[in-house]
């Protein structure tokens, strides 16, 4: 008897499809359950090596071993005659074919459910349970915009080591790494991960392999700093993720006036090898010749980063030292600006200042550097919080122009269209800011918001466990909008009320809010209960809590006084609660179609066509469920 015929007599080919079969299905199935827990990839992998090597092991078990009556018995003992490999056969036949239409109906189902969790949204009409009353969600489903192929040239630049004996200079190392970043972020066609995500790893124990698979990046760049007194130490290496192997690295020792010129040599260096493999090139600059200014800038933008308001407010004095001994720094003006702009947001007073020095420095910056896309995306916001939406999106689409690699200007850009009804437009935005930021928890927070505008409950289950995974203390909104989709009142009900408890320090509002969607008929009561407890609400802000009980008249009254007193950004980055898909029967009020003229939206809709559920046609506009 030939080999092969040996082969197939003790079935060592059937048990070989059988485990092959069984062992796709399995990885399919941890796959996702390992997405879920947020399993790290190694996990993953252990599991590809156990299951390689356990194929090896059945077949060498169905060659040598054999199924009898009696039980398990070596091949060579089993009496030829005596032999029931061909009823195993017939069993593992069975097996196979029962493996295989379990492995069709899988990826049968899983072309059904990836249609209803790609961003096109569902194709069929959803309906959602509140308060016993059915609710149409949008089905109409958005522009499709193709993604980009993942590009092989990508990089993330690591927050560099600080190996100083003062905790101190923290900032220093940080700053050199963001301005390398920056620098790199200037070269054409190469995907630079921004800051949010690339300091995501500081301080924690992650290897450079799951960090590249977290980010789908295929070169890392690392170093250290020790600074002592004027003398400084760089080093830094630039790894190849695929080979594991270090590309290039170098070590300076330089005085601290020579910073610059260390800068542009690393970047340089590494820009010259990305060219060789990548085919790209980049560009340098010093954006400051006076080192103290340059010192501080870096010490305020490290503070403007980590935001908090004891935090934001010693940013601004640093800033402020910077361009008084630099009027022409154009980097610190445009830091300047939005950490006034940014700090203003959360003040309760003064807030008119702030914007309106946020506004004046961001210009300044853009005299000084007509090509700093950070200083034009500080100015699209500031054109924001004045309702001009045609100044503020050609600002942020400059900005992006300018640095394509910066998330900031993709996110308010993203923002201010969902604001205004564009809703889909706004979902391909945020996931594109995604892209260069995986790991910025803000970002999926506006997609799980956008998602849950649409009524798209698979897409906003999502990027809500993402935001879980990534920061378990993140605020709980976006669960919230969750919990109300799917109809869990009680659940939506309990985190709000802790929300607010943690915040405002008073679960009225909330316990006001849900009496009135539980019971339409207290809503009157409730609307009183708000307006007479509207010192509890942040920033005096009522407008989510009326809204959603269907105050129409009372939400649009809070939103004019709100303007009245100034806190116009504020207001910009809150008209997103007309289009959510539980209350957009609401937009029919006929006192919608004046507010939209007086913010300015109505007029943009002219100009650049008509949001997701509005129609306008001249002066008039209808807006409901299309």
């Amino acid at each position: 008897m030939s080999f092969l015929n040996e082969l197939k007599r003790r079935n060592v080919f059937r048990v070989g499809i059988a485990y092959a079969v069984t062992s796709w299905l399995l990885i399919q199935v941890t796959d996702i359950l390992f997405e879920s827990i947020g399993a790290p990839p190694w996990v993953m992998q252990a599991m590809f090596v156990v299951l390689a090597a356990g194929f090896v092991i059945a077949l060498l078990f169905a060659w040598a071993f054999e199924l009898t009556p009696e039980g398990v018995k070596k091949e060579k003992d089993v009496d030829r005659g005596e032999s029931i490999a061909p009823r195993t056969a017939q069993k593992l036949n069975i097996t196979i074919g029962v493996l295989l239409m379990l492995s069709l109906a899988y990826i049968a189902y899983d072309k059904l459910a990836g249609a209803s969790l790609d961003d096109k949204g569902p194709a069929t009409a959803k309906e959602t349970q509140i308060n016993e009353t059915t609710i149409e969600v949008d089905a109409k489903a958005p522009v499709v915009v193709s993604e980009p192929a993942v590009m092989q040239k990508s990089i993330v630049v690591l927050p560099f080591v600080n190996m100083s004996n003062d905790p101190e200079q923290e900032f220093f190392s940080d700053g050199l790494s963001e301005e390398l970043l920056n620098v790199l972020a200037q070269i054409k066609d190469l995907r630079v991960i921004s800051r949010t995500s690339a300091f995501a790893f500081k301080g924690k124990d992650v290897d450079i392999p799951t960090i590249a698979a977290q980010l789908n990046v295929t070169h890392v760049l690392e170093g250290s700093v020790r600074k002592a007194g004027d003398d400084i130490r760089i080093t830094a290496q630039l790894i190849e993720v695929s080979t594991d192997s270090h590309l290039w690295s170098d070590a300076y020792n330089r005085k601290l006036e020579n910073v610059f010129e260390i800068q542009e040599e690393i970047s340089k260096a590494i820009a010259a090898e990305l060219q060789v493999t990548l085919g790209t090139a980049g560009k340098t600059g010093r954006p400051t010749e006076n080192l103290e200014a340059w010192q501080l800038f870096l010490r305020g933008r490290h503070l403007y980063q980590n935001r908090g308001e004891a935090q934001l407010a010693r940013a601004l004095e640093l800033l402020k030292q910077a361009v008084e001994l630099d009027p022409d720094f154009a980097d610190a003006w445009a830091n300047l600006a939005a950490a006034n702009i940014v700090y203003g947001y959360g003040q309760e007073e003064a807030y008119k200042e702030f914007y309106r020095d946020g506004r004046l420095a961001a210009l300044r910056a853009i005299e000084i550097n007509p090509d700093n896309g950070f200083a034009h995306a500080v100015l699209g916001l500031a054109h924001t919080g004045a309702f001009s939406w045609d100044e503020a999106m050609r600002e942020y689409e400059l900005a992006i122009r300018l640095n394509p690699n910066e998330t900031n200007s993709l996110l308010w850009k993203g923002i201010a269209l969902i604001n205004l009804g564009y809703v889909d437009q706004a979902i391909a935005i945020f996931k594109q800011a995604e892209r260069l930021d995986p790991v910025f928890t803000n970002v999926h927070n506006w997609l799980a918001i956008a998602y849950g505008v649409k009524g798209d409950i698979a897409n906003l289950r999502r990027h809500t466990q993402k935001i879980q995974r990534l920061d378990p203390d993140f605020s709980g909104s976006t669960l919230n909008i969750f919990r109300l989709n799917s109809g869990n009142l009680d659940a939506a009900e309990d985190l709000m009320r802790a929300e607010d408890m943690k915040s405002i320090g008073s679960d009225v509002l909330v316990v006001a809010m849900f009496s009135a969607l539980r019971d339409p008929g207290r809503k009157e009561e409730a609307v009183k209960t708000l307006l007479a407890n509207k010192n509890l609400a942040e920033a005096g802000d009522l407008t989510p809590y009326l809204w959603d009980i269907g105050a129409v008249d009372e939400t649009l009254a809070d939103f004019r006084e709100q303007r009245e007193r100034g806190r116009i950004l504020r207001i910009a980055n809150s008209l997103q609660i007309f289009w959510g898909a539980n209350n957009r029967a609401q937009l029919s009020n006929p006192a919608m179609p004046a507010f939209f003229e007086a913010y300015g939206m109505l007029d943009y809709w002219r100009k650049h066509g008509d949001p997701d559920y509005c129609r306008v046609d001249g002066a008039s506009v209808e807006c409901g469920a299309p």
